[in-house]
């Protein structure tokens, strides 16, 4: 790749980054966990604002901290209404510090000074347990109110609440932000004209009453900004560096890249179908080794099937499962219009051992997709989904790490026995985790939860079998094709019973064609003792045939 390529690669990068209606960003994002949470905040957040400048509500101190305006727009009113409001709150006694909070709130609800306030917060942190108010919290709003009078001691504990209201985990991501943007703006109020000793900051006088709180606002946008700015360097110096790597050739002279590809005999040519399922790994900065793990297949096209013969495919499939030749021909007849291999989500309905998964895994063959048997017998977690990578147990999706691992757009995923899923949601459910990979819609940006990003699993072909349909819920069944998956019966004896003997014969460790086909007498014992149904005990009926039949060949050559 040349110069201009690279430049031009990386301008189209950051081109994508800054374009805001990018359905498929290729910088790492972090999805809005709550967006109608968020709406709902700032509606109300619109109204509390409005009602706080007409003087028909009191903001609170987490308001305060996030800039809200005060009562009727004057930091006076505020205090003086605040005041009157908690003075009927502090107990009518003779106790010394009581009696010194009602002479103290007397004092504000007239005219509120610096030292009036910073007292009244020094009479709250003294003054013993309260019962109908939060001395800290009353504390703390005196502090802001000092603060923004232009005390050179308190901006240090507002700047500390917002920090610790930021980290605080229950608190939303948009507010998160803004607490930590007043927390840097009161931080940098604080101290930004010259450090200071505590000697020196308590012999300090207090500043001129100016707009400190706004001050504080335009700081930390300020610094905020400058921090993302950096961030989008970084990323760009870590893409120019992937280029570098990807494009350069190594101390041998060989491309790091094309030249192991090429050896592989499996790369993926322009004509050939394909998809690009991973865009972006999000957040990066938290995890360099989930970055690095699909660095590879990021915006990289992966290899889609193509559709076989399906006239081949059919009479393969039925000769091996003639019970089921409607069912071939119903799946197969969604392919005849496509050039690749898609199909909708499957499940196969039908009593033990009829041949439902083997039918699923044959079909995955036949069809050329590299597939997995999950078996969902008592799994009762949401791992099937992924788990987040803040665990020590991390890891992708099912879907994920089969297209990761086979490289392939399409692996097929053979759900065994989903009405046997466990039915506790302690620690998430598989059922729940599976119902938005199944919607086609969804499935095109799905979000995995280890690579923190939407990943393309429309191409994805799932397969399931039941033995009944009850037990699973509505909402999943209405995904699902259904299809009666039907008992073989005496009829279909010949054909079964010639390929489980060459199924058996391969166990072995033997060539299936020297396999001496059944003689008029065994098929004979076989429809004797197997009226039709199981496979499984069909099988076992040909182990025991060819068991005897070793036998008395053994005994033939002894004689």
């Amino acid at each position: 790749m040349s110069d201009d390529q690279k430049k031009s690669a990386l301008a189209d990068y950051l081109r994508r980054r800054q374009s805001s209606d990018d359905e498929n960003p290729a910088c790492p994002v972090w999805p809005d966990p709550d967006p109608e949470g968020r709406e709902r905040r700032e509606r109300r957040w619109s109204r509390r604002s409005k009602a706080a400048r007409e003087r028909r509500h009191l903001p609170d101190l987490a308001e305060l901290i996030l800039y809200m305006s005060f009562f009727g727009n004057d930091l006076a009113a505020d205090v003086q209404t605040w005041a009157e409001r908690v003075y009927p709150l502090i107990p009518e006694d003779d106790r010394e510090d009581h009696t010194a909070l009602r002479h103290h709130l007397t004092i504000l609800t007239v005219s509120a000074s610096l030292d009036d306030l910073r007292d009244t917060a020094e009479a709250f942190r003294r003054a013993g347990k309260l019962k109908r108010i939060n001395k800290a919290v009353a504390a703390l709003r005196l502090d802001y109110y000092s603060a923004c009078l232009g005390d050179r001691h308190a901006p240090w504990r507002i700047a500390g609440e917002a920090i610790s209201r930021a980290h605080d985990l229950q608190t939303p991501q948009d507010q998160a932000l803004d607490y930590a943007t007043a927390a840097v703006g009161w931080l940098i109020h604080a101290g930004r004209y010259e450090p200071l000793s505590a000697d020196r900051l308590a012999g300090q006088r207090s500043r001129p009453r100016m707009d400190f709180r706004g001050d504080t606002s335009d700081f930390g946008l300020d610094v905020l900004a400058r921090m993302l700015d950096e961030r989008e360097r970084r990323i760009y110096r870590r893409v120019e560096t992937y280029f570098k790597t990807r494009t350069e050739p190594n101390r041998d002279g060989a491309s790091p890249t094309g030249d192991a590809e090429e050896a592989g005999g499996d790369k993926l040519r322009p004509e050939d179908p394909g998809a690009v399922v991973f865009r972006s790994v999000g957040n990066v900065e938290t995890s360099q080794r989930v970055a690095r793990e699909f660095a590879e297949l990021l915006n990289t096209r992966l290899r889609l099937a193509h559709k076989p013969d399906l006239a081949v495919l059919q009479k393969t499939l039925t000769d091996e499962f003639p019970q089921a030749a409607e069912i071939v021909s119903a799946i197969l007849s969604e392919l005849v219009p496509l050039d690749i291999v898609r199909l909708r989500p499957i499940l196969l309905v039908g009593e033990p051992g009829a041949g439902k998964t083997r039918f699923a895994e044959r079909l995955c063959d036949a069809l050329a997709l590299p597939h997995e048997t999950y078996s969902c017998g008592g799994v009762s977690d949401a791992a099937l989904g992924g788990t987040a990578r803040r665990w020590m147990s991390a890891e992708p999706s099912l879907p994920v790490s089969l297209i990761r691992q086979f490289r392939h757009a399409s692996p097929g995923i053979i759900l065994d026995e989903i009405e046997k899923v466990g039915t506790s949601r302690h620690n998430g459910n598989p059922l729940d985790a599976l119902l938005p990979m199944l919607e086609p819609l969804s499935a095109t940006h799905w979000h995995d939860p280890y690579l923190q990003a939407h990943v393309d699993l429309s191409h994805v072909v799932w397969i399931a079998t039941a033995n009944e349909l009850r037990s699973l819920p509505g909402p999943l069944r209405d995904r699902f094709r259904v299809f009666h998956f039907p008992e073989p019966g005496p009829e279909h004896l010949l054909p079964l019973a010639g390929r489980l003997m060459q199924d058996i014969v391969t166990e072995r460790g033997l060539d299936p064609r020297w396999a001496i086909p059944l003689d008029g007498e065994e098929l004979a014992a076989l429809q004797a003792a197997w009226p039709g149904g199981s496979v499984r005990i069909l099988r076992r009926l040909v182990e025991r045939l060819l068991l005897a039949r070793d036998r008395w060949k053994a005994e033939e050559e002894v004689q």
